[in-house]
């Protein structure tokens, strides 16, 4: 999902042993652009293909209005992507699915997709500064008296305020000019005096969510992702925001999408340019040429500035971009011939805030077998991993496990990772977010239409900010936009 060109120079971490899962259903959306220009007539054109964009197209094919999807890549589903371990699907992008989720789960129900609960039985893994290992049950990790109360209290003032916030328009919150120009590290420095207990919470909200340096963004900002969630509760506790994972992998959600539009998805076409008047897009994807009456731009915010509008986006629009920057994620999966940890009665659940893997997960699939471990090197932790070789990269991540789970982790006999900010079409994950002032500077503006294009991405949602319900919502209330503005 995206369509910008690749920087000159850019360095990009390649994909270990990364390997794409081929659906037995075949490759829905299969239509490719080759040779001479494809002129295509429609009353929407949609650009790219991931959960926000197909989710506006089937939106608006279901109210029968004439569609087509135009997407960069080789492939649908954006920051979904499955691969193949062990003949069965898994992810090295978004996957999983909370109860309160509402949206996700009518499309996958919708779409006969399943949900299998995460791993998560047994001990879970605490490393404290010091590098002690700790092993406990349930969700609270032995922190200490006074850091777990200092803790409690930071969460509680965090989940306060974000309640305070409409998650559509948090710019509109009395405070929030004030929440907008102070950073969260500031916040924490202030109103955290436990050392330890400002690290969790820099390590739950940064280096979790935002996969950028808590002096980077700001309080709203933060704020606003616990808001799209609905509290700290559903955003922090595994329980919730982790319960759930797709059978066949979450890409599959995309996919069927994909299958229901046929080859109205259009692929290897990134879009360059626009022209546009009151009542006409004229869409350019290098050898696809689509018009229509309106356009709905289905990518991260920091990649729209990329395509040229003619006429040129308002002053407004182009500031907007430009303060807008990706997080920083390495995902990386280490597969083993079986759960070994399992054995040892530990959840392959752990959490170490000082180390450069700062979380692990069981990431098997259903069937328990072949294991599978997961991290996420995020913030700061990606930015100095990606300059490593992939050979370093990968024992230092295999090493990072084995201080959960004991020196059997260092002998996978698989490994998969994606840089997501190597992506050309993405550029970053989970979301583009604002600096400090951003939010209350344009905020208003992410959703603004000019004139008959609109915008839809999970970066830019209220409710499911950041998740796929938020890139299912944004889509669907784009369409209803441009449905309106058609009628």
């Amino acid at each position: 999902m995206g369509h910008a060109r690749r920087d000159r120079g850019t360095r990009r971490v390649a994909p270990v042993g990364r390997r794409p899962l081929r659906h037995r259903c075949g490759d829905p959306g299969r239509r490719r652009v080759r040779g001479p220009v494809n002129r295509i007539e429609t009353e929407v054109v949609v650009v790219g293909a991931g959960i926000a964009g197909l989710s506006a197209a089937r939106t608006l094919g279901d109210a029968g209005c004439d569609v087509v999807v135009l997407e960069a890549r080789d492939r649908v589903g954006g920051r979904v992507l499955n691969i193949e371990i062990g003949g069965q699907a898994n992810e090295l992008g978004g996957q999983w699915i909370a109860p309160y989720q509402a949206r996700a789960r009518a499309y996958l129900e919708e779409l006969g997709i399943e949900l299998f609960p995460s791993f998560r039985s047994g001990s879970n893994v605490y490393i404290d500064p010091a590098g002690t290992v700790h092993r406990y049950e349930g969700h609270d990790a032995p922190l200490g008296e006074a850091s777990e109360r200092a803790f409690t209290a930071g969460d509680a003032e965090l989940d306060r305020m974000a309640k305070e916030l409409d998650p559509e328009q948090p710019w509109e919150h009395p405070r929030a000019l004030e929440w907008d120009s102070i950073t969260f590290e500031a916040w924490l420095g202030a109103e955290v005096a436990d050392d330890l207990a400002r690290d969790l919470l820099r390590s739950w909200l940064a280096g979790g969510f935002l996969t950028k340096p808590a002096h980077t963004f700001s309080l709203l900002q933060g704020l606003w992702v616990i808001a799209g969630a609905g509290g700290t509760h559903e955003l922090f506790e595994p329980d919730q925001c982790l319960a759930f994972r797709v059978v066949g992998g979450s890409q599959l959600l995309p996919l069927r999408l994909a299958e229901r539009l046929g080859d109205r998805v259009v692929l290897d076409a990134p879009v360059r340019g626009i022209r546009w008047s009151a009542r006409r897009v004229e869409v350019d994807a290098t050898r696809a040429l689509a018009t229509g009456r309106a356009a709905i731009v289905a990518i991260p915010p920091n990649l729209t500035g990329a395509i040229r509008l003619e006429p040129a986006a308002p002053g407004w629009r182009m500031l907007l971009e430009q303060g807008l920057s990706q997080g920083v994620v390495i995902k990386a999966l280490a597969v083993y011939d079986h759960p070994f940890w399992r054995e040892d009665d530990l959840s392959g659940q752990g959490f170490a805030p000082h180390l450069l893997v700062r979380e692990l997960y069981d990431n098997s699939p259903p069937s328990g077998e072949p294991g599978v471990l997961l991290t996420f090197l995020a913030g700061e932790n990606a930015e100095s991993a990606a300059r490593m070789s992939p050979e370093e990269r990968r024992a230092a991540v295999l090493d990072g496990f084995a201080e959960y789970v004991g020196p059997e982790a260092r002998k996978a006999t698989e490994y998969h990772e994606l840089d997501w900010s190597a992506e050309e079409w993405t550029r970053g994950a989970y979301a583009a977010t604002f600096g400090v002032g951003g939010l209350t500077r344009f905020g208003e503006d992410l959703r603004r239409p000019i004139g008959p294009i609109h915008w839809a991405c999970t970066d830019i949602a209220g409710v499911g900010h950041m998740h796929m319900e938020g890139a299912i919502r944004s889509g669907e209330a784009a369409a209803a936009a441009v449905l309106a503005d058609l009628t």
